[in-house]
């Protein structure tokens, strides 16, 4: 009788337990069901990985501490597509046991190898090899490990921000005239100071670098992302849906519905996520303006940057730390061996508007800064080689000057005897 009621038992707990498993793959594939139709309006775009240049030694360290880095690109398409050059470049770095989100920004003009090109821009990758070729430019000059991306055109970002219901800034005077100066549509901007900006306006402001400088621009479109950001925060969560659905149609990207839910289980995690900036080039990187064949590039090295990005990333080395003697590791292992490539030609893609070289007196500082960390170890000075001795030449019979002939001496002729002078002068002269 005894054994009888075990086994009725076990029946019953498996019933229920397959009953309760039943249920939830019902619910779960309810639930997916109902995440596929919110982001089925997504525009779906792969990429190869095998061609990536993807380090695998930092594929370990992400797996280790559940770390996913994707690439972020704005493009400024005037055919509401999403090709062309990408003016914004940022890394984003999600951290799945912390719940950290990074933004690294890297300036449209840094100098780089673009494999299967020459040396050039890095936001030029993107125009020759579309999202593929402009993620295997970041892996192989920073030593990453991306292999998805999200890309949005410039006008798409404006109706976000507006369904957002707008942003609020810090505009100066020279901003706000650079505001209304490029904004393709909607009512000029009329106030400075912290102002209320609409999506049409927080885009051009996101693309001011006139008054200034490219890495200010950068640091205008991290302004923006961060006020969405604290945006999307207050949004509650039974307004998600809606949100999903209308920004879906707005981008662009290689990310699979499961990376997707990976990515919103670290968003639920509320207020424990923090959000951290940083940019290349730094005040803590040495580097310089350049002029190269008539285009101007930041030039910096990017080993130590790829460094110092990985110190970030993985070990949270903010950049000012980074030059303090107990973080410096030298390592630059995260990049490989440098592809050989073209020098660097005038370049062959169709510009925008903007000039690629910055007004005069407007310009980022064409000398290294000033400020170089003392760490950066100076270069060894090469001992000059021995000369090779020359041989002495054979003599040479010197040339006899030929005998130079004396001119004949020309003649000298009689003088004409002067006219006779008619007698018509003696006859007034009296003389004769």
């Amino acid at each position: 009788m005894k054994e009888k009621k075990e086994k009725s038992l076990f029946a019953l707990y498996f019933k229920v337990l397959f009953i309760v498993l039943a249920i939830l793959a019902v619910w779960g594939g309810i639930a997916y069901g109902i995440f596929h139709y919110l982001v089925g309006g997504l525009n779906r775009s792969e990429v190869d990985e095998k061609n990536l240049s993807v380090n695998e030694e930092v594929v370990k360290q992400s797996k280790e501490q559940k770390i996913m880095n994707i690439a972020l690109y704005g493009v400024d398409s005037r055919n509401q597509d999403y090709k062309g050059r990408s003016d914004a470049i940022i890394l984003l770095s999600l951290n799945g046991n912390t719940g950290r989100i990074k933004l690294v920004s890297i300036a449209r003009d840094s100098y780089v190898s673009v494999p299967g090109h020459y040396d050039t821009k890095i936001n030029h990758a993107y125009a020759y090899g579309g999202p593929e070729l402009a993620i295997q430019t970041l892996n192989e000059n920073f030593g990453l490990d991306v292999t998805d991306y999200v890309t949005v055109n410039f006008d798409s970002l404006a109706d976000i921000i507006d369904e957002m219901g707008g942003i609020d800034l810090e505009v100066s005077e020279a901003e706000r005239q650079q505001i209304n100066a490029y904004l393709l549509r909607g009512e000029p901007l009329r106030q400075t100071g912290m102002v209320h900006l609409n999506g049409p306006q927080a885009v051009s402001y996101s693309r001011i670098r006139k008054i200034d400088s490219d890495s200010k621009r950068a640091e205008r479109q991290r302004r923006v992302l961060t006020c969405l950001f604290e945006k999307a925060l207050e949004i509650k969560p039974v307004q998600y849906p809606a949100y999903i659905r209308k920004f879906a149609p707005m981008a662009e990207t290689s990310l699979s519905n499961e990376e997707l839910l990976q990515i919103a289980s670290i968003g639920m995690k509320g207020s424990q996520l923090k959000l951290e900036q940083a940019a290349f080039p730094n005040d803590f990187l040495p580097y310089h303006g350049e002029t190269i064949a008539g285009v101007w590039y930041y030039v910096y090295d990017t080993d130590i940057a790829a460094d110092m990005l990985h110190q970030y990333i993985y070990e949270d080395v903010p950049f000012e730390e980074y030059v303090q003697p107990e973080n410096i590791t030298k390592r630059r292992k995260y990049s490989p061996a440098p592809v050989s490539v073209k020098p660097a030609e005038p370049e062959e893609t169709e510009e925008s508007e903007e000039s690629d070289e910055p007004e005069e007196g407007l310009t980022e500082p064409v000398e290294d800064i000033p400020h170089v960390p003392e760490w950066v170890t100076p270069a060894e000075p090469i001992e000059p080689e021995e000369p090779e001795p020359i041989e002495p030449l054979e003599p040479v019979e010197p040339i006899e000057p030929e005998p130079v002939v004396e001119p004949e001496p020309i003649p000298e002729s009689e003088p004409e005897p002067l006219p006779m002078e008619p007698t018509w002068v003696t006859e007034l002269t009296g003389e004769g």
